[in-house]
């Protein structure tokens, strides 16, 4: 979705997009993850276990400035689960950053194994997909790409089990946008259905600045 600045105020705008994504994850997690069907169809009534079942994740939404766009990125953050927001920045024109995004440590781990972000370039040295067959995603705010899983052996003797995901262009940003997770095969065996359902749940919307 790619909105111009123009009646609406900046703010008001990422305000609206917001509101519909809140709305739209809610909906999609109660539909994708196993045994919250029912509780979906059930959201209209306003019943207490919609409402625990929502309350399991955290909507998580920031708003990043990035060469003359604010792009406001949404997710479903599980329950357990933790992040920091962070920029990356080099001098240069309007100090942009060149790439921002979410650090994520999954079910109480001390450090990060897994990063949704955004980058002036799809190249950010974290994975390449080369040679391997893509699979291909959806979200439910209509983001389209690809999703790539491989194991690997590192120098160490560690086996790791790599989930990179790389988004289609978002209408309006210019940016890429990417997914990259770095797990033992123990702990993506039990954590696949979250990395699936938390790719599922991404939201992503461009607003152009006011000159």
């Amino acid at each position: 979705m790619f909105l111009n600045a123009g009646d609406l105020g900046m703010e008001e705008q990422l305000n609206r997009i917001r509101y519909r994504a809140a709305g739209l994850l809610t909906v999609l997690l109660l539909t994708a993850v196993p045994g919250c069907a029912d509780q979906a169809l059930a959201e209209a009534a306003g019943t207490a276990e919609t409402v625990a079942a929502a309350d399991a994740v955290e909507i998580i939404s920031r708003d990043f400035s990035h060469n003359g766009y604010v792009d406001s990125i949404a997710f479903l953050l599980p329950s357990g689960w933790s992040y920091e927001s962070y920029e990356k920045i080099e001098a240069g024109e309007n100090m942009d950053s060149h790439e921002w995004g979410f650090e994520i440590c999954v079910d109480g781990e001390e450090e990060p194994s897994l990063f949704l972000f955004g980058s002036r370039q799809a190249d950010s040295g974290r994975f390449d997909p080369a040679g391997l067959s893509p699979e291909a995603v959806q979200t439910g705010a209509g983001l389209t790409g690809n999703r790539y899983i491989r194991q690997i052996t590192l120098e160490n003797g560690e086996v790791r089990q790599e989930y990179y995901v790389l988004f289609d262009g978002v209408a309006g940003s210019g940016a890429a946008y990417q997914v990259y997770a770095s797990l033992t095969p123990e702990a993506y065996e039990k954590y696949r259905p979250a990395l699936d359902t938390l790719v599922a749940g991404i939201s992503i919307a461009a607003v152009a600045k006011a000159e």
